[in-house]
């Protein structure tokens, strides 16, 4: 079934409009039939059809196709000091890096648009699911499991509108038509999130329960995850060290002892990892890492929309990290690892020329430039909640505690061991752990830099916009022979960057429109 002839149904008119107002080929896009999304009307007829409507909730974690979800999170993650648009020779590098704070970043923007349709179609399938299921001819046990993961995946949805988009129409139903919503304060939806993972968690299986047709559905172990990266942005970090903690004493989860397994084609679903995106081949919409394409230079058959930024390489090298380093950036000139090459020159094409490792497969084991890639992309894995709870308990003035848990995670990397930090200078140890253990995955940067305060300060003012560090670096400070060449993305990238707007994204005009003025615009937009 087309997305037009699903949305038609249940859809208000504001999110109706978030469908079907884009531009270019997202237009095309809307055309097309998506792996997972069944029929919204269609009656549950038994447990094949109850998990193919299950199914379907999944579907809109990272986006369905290359522009709706992916390449909206890689522009934000290129916002932030870690990370540069990419190639010098198409379009959409120059939209993804420059775009970040500038004029062109506005309620018409088609990525701002495509981001908010792709979570609100989430929010969409997984309040239906929780309607039609209880009165599904399925077992008790599978409606119990499967509106637990709907309500794990709203939150994870809602989180993300959140963190972007700040105040959100929030939704808990099929609405009806004549349904008019105002946004609901940053701080409901976030009660909402808790909810609904606090509800998740008690009615999900562990990890280890499920069976092996069922391998990547999300379990007990991810929601209570996604809860503690919840009250971590909500500052409620009593609350964020209990649950941190609790999946720390499981003992369910590990690091593993290789760091660069992580990003091993042959390492799935590994005992690191507590929610992942699967690679399944024979599936056309199967997730994950096309991301790989984008990132690979294009000397190596890629397109290098994601770059990262000597500041972050320099990051490393303060710290003495070789291990996250060389599993982080390909330079030209480095060693492969396992492939007996060294990596190709970049040919002058690439803002920064250091290229994502975290996605490379291996030549032999690629799908082809287009094709789905033999690597499954990781959502939430132990590290993070390590860092979570020291970041926690560091605010909770329990020092030691958060020490162990901080130096857990740099003895992996053979890193030494951080010792006698207390207050801000604790805090500030675990933020720059943060930055180089989770580097440019997801969107972990750009939400560190929006939410971290110093001196009572968000990051993100300190680095960006005309006095910002990380603009003055790159503009007087820098000397890499690289970035500070002429490229088609601006050494000035952030400077645009005002404060009190620039930390969300401006609500899609079309969502105002069709509203007719329920739905207010963020500030500054």
């Amino acid at each position: 079934m087309k997305i037009s002839q699903i949305k038609n149904k249940f859809l208000l008119p504001v999110l109706t409009m978030l469908l079907i107002a884009t531009a270019g080929c997202k237009k095309e896009f809307f055309d097309k039939k998506l792996y997972g999304i069944q029929d919204q009307l269609a009656t549950i007829k038994d447990e094949g059809t109850a998990l193919a409507l299950t199914n379907g909730c999944y579907a809109f974690v990272d986006g369905t196709d290359w522009y709706s979800g992916r390449f909206d999170r890689m522009m934000l993650e290129c916002s932030s000091d870690d990370g540069w648009g990419g190639n010098d020779y198409q379009d959409r590098p120059t939209e993804i890096g420059s775009m970040g704070f500038s004029n062109a970043l506005n309620p018409d923007n088609s990525f701002v648009q495509s981001l908010f349709d792709n979570l609100y179609q989430g929010v969409r399938n997984c309040n239906n699911l929780m309607v039609v299921m209880p009165n599904a001819p399925v077992t008790d046990a599978l409606k119990k499991r499967t509106i637990a993961e709907a309500k794990f995946l709203r939150a994870y949805y809602y989180f993300e509108l959140v963190k972007n988009y700040g105040d959100c129409v929030l939704y808990t139903n099929l609405p009806t038509s004549s349904d008019l919503i105002p946004r609901s304060p940053a701080k409901d939806v976030y009660a909402q999130i808790v909810k609904d993972l606090k509800e998740a968690s008690s009615d999900l299986p562990e990890a280890d329960a499920y069976a092996a047709v069922d391998k990547g559905r999300v379990s007990k172990g991810a929601a209570l995850a996604l809860l503690s990266r919840a009250y971590l942005f909500m500052e409620d970090y009593a609350n964020a060290e209990t649950i941190s903690q609790s999946i720390i004493q499981s003992n369910k989860y590990d690091l593993l002892p290789n760091y660069g397994d992580l990003w091993s084609v042959n390492n799935p679903w590994s005992k690191e990892s507590l929610f992942e995106i699967g690679y399944f081949p024979d599936t056309k919409f199967s997730t994950g890492t096309r991301a790989t394409t984008m990132t690979w230079a294009t000397s190596d058959g890629g397109w290098g929309w994601f770059g990262l930024t000597s500041d972050l390489e320099n990051a490393f090298k303060a710290e003495g990290d070789d291990v996250r380093r060389k599993n982080t950036i390909l330079k030209e000139g480095d060693a492969v690892e396992g492939e007996n090459r060294t990596y190709p020159a970049y040919n002058g094409q690439h803002t920064s020329g250091r290229h994502f490792r975290k996605f490379y497969v291996p030549i032999a084991e690629r799908g082809g430039l287009y094709g789905n890639q033999p690597l499954n992309q990781i959502i939430v894995r132990f590290a993070e909640i390590l860092l979570i709870y020291a970041e926690a308990a560091a605010f909770n003035g329990k020092n030691s505690e958060a020490l162990v848990a901080l130096n857990r995670v740099r003895a992996r990397v053979r890193l030494a061991p951080k010792t006698g930090l207390s207050g801000d200078a604790l805090k500030l140890a675990i933020y720059n752990e943060r930055r180089l253990e989770l580097a440019g995955e997801r969107t972990y940067r750009w939400d560190d830099i929006r939410r971290i305060k110093i001196n009572g300060k968000k990051l993100i003012a300190s680095l960006m916009g005309p006095n910002g560090s990380f603009v003055k670096y790159n503009t007087t400070l820098s000397t890499d022979p690289v970035e500070t060449k002429p490229h088609r993305e601006s050494n000035t990238k952030g400077i645009e960057f005002k404060e009190g707007k620039n930390e969300l994204w401006p609500i899609p005009r079309t969502v105002i429109q069709a509203s007719n003025g329920t739905v207010t615009q963020n500030n500054g937009y």
